[in-house]
């Protein structure tokens, strides 16, 4: 197959139109092999005719050239994710600060507003509270604070009301006691959490008409850790009741979770292991 003239044109855009060319071709040998397979399980006349023109175009691909380009894109590819990496946490505090998001860098992790990420190679894992939030790969730390906006932005759209909230919370409160061996007026908060799906469910007219499993809205922990945070965030008493929270026993270090203070994200959260609801 005829050379382009490729004078002048730089190294990269040509290694990036021999791959084009190349998935061209390859796309219509893939095809025309599926059918040549086809045609020799059942017999067909056209099989040698399928072979010929696969052979033919297997012809037009310089499959030397072919594999240097793809030599060179993986390497070009892997030297731009080593570069992200190593600037990564630091483009990351840039556009936090640019953005005027609350930000501290730690020796294993970052805190950028409410969020702490950690990281695992190339994965950035996302947690609120302690709780996990979401593991995204990406290496530009400008792209991963845009993605902590979206994850900021999504937590502020759920719907809040602070009185329904808490009827909501008591009522989960009051069966997550009735579970527990003893009637215990601490309940876990990760427990607390699991009653609270079951309470929004039962207070949606969607789940009372059809009592389905697609009919119960999503709530992550993540998501009512932060709709703590916005509750707290006016005060612990609601009516003549009030959230209590209990510090958490090294015995239940890795269920506590952390409350976040959403005026001032970086400073230090409530531990809470376990919360109850009392006379004010």
């Amino acid at each position: 197959m005829p050379e382009a003239n490729t004078e002048g044109t730089p190294a990269a855009e040509r290694s990036q139109a021999g791959l084009e060319n190349a998935a061209s071709i390859l796309q219509k040998l893939g095809k025309l092999l599926g059918a040549a397979v086809k045609s020799h399980a059942f017999g067909r006349t056209d099989y040698a005719k399928q072979i010929e023109e696969a052979n033919r175009l297997a012809g037009q691909l310089d499959w030397k050239t072919f594999k240097t380009n793809l030599e060179q894109e993986a390497s070009t590819v892997r030297d731009k994710e080593d570069s992200n990496l190593r600037s990564r946490r630091e483009k990351l505090h840039q556009s936090a600060h640019a953005a005027q998001w609350h930000a501290q860098m730690g020796t294993q992790y970052d805190r950028i507003d409410i969020f702490q990420v950690e990281y695992e190679g190339a994965t950035a894992v996302v947690k609120l509270g302690g709780a996990l939030l979401e593991r995204l790969r990406e290496s530009d730390g400008e792209k991963l604070f845009e993605r902590l906006r979206q994850l900021r932005t999504a937590l502020e759209k759920m719907p809040f009301n602070r009185e329904v909230f808490f009827n909501l919370l008591k009522a989960a409160h009051a069966n997550g006691r009735r579970a527990m061996a003893g009637g215990d007026e601490f309940v876990p908060v990760r427990d607390l959490h699991r009653e609270m799906v079951l309470e929004r469910a039962r207070a949606s007219e969607r789940f009372r008409k059809s009592a389905e499993l697609k009919n119960i809205d999503s709530y992550s922990l993540p998501q009512f850790i932060y709709d703590l945070a916005r509750f707290i965030r006016e005060g612990v008493t609601i009516g003549g009741e009030r959230i209590v929270t209990q510090t958490p026993s090294m015995r239940e270090s890795k269920e506590t979770v952390h409350i976040p203070n959403l005026d001032h994200p970086t400073s230090s959260e409530v531990a809470a292991a376990r919360l109850a609801v009392k006379p004010a």
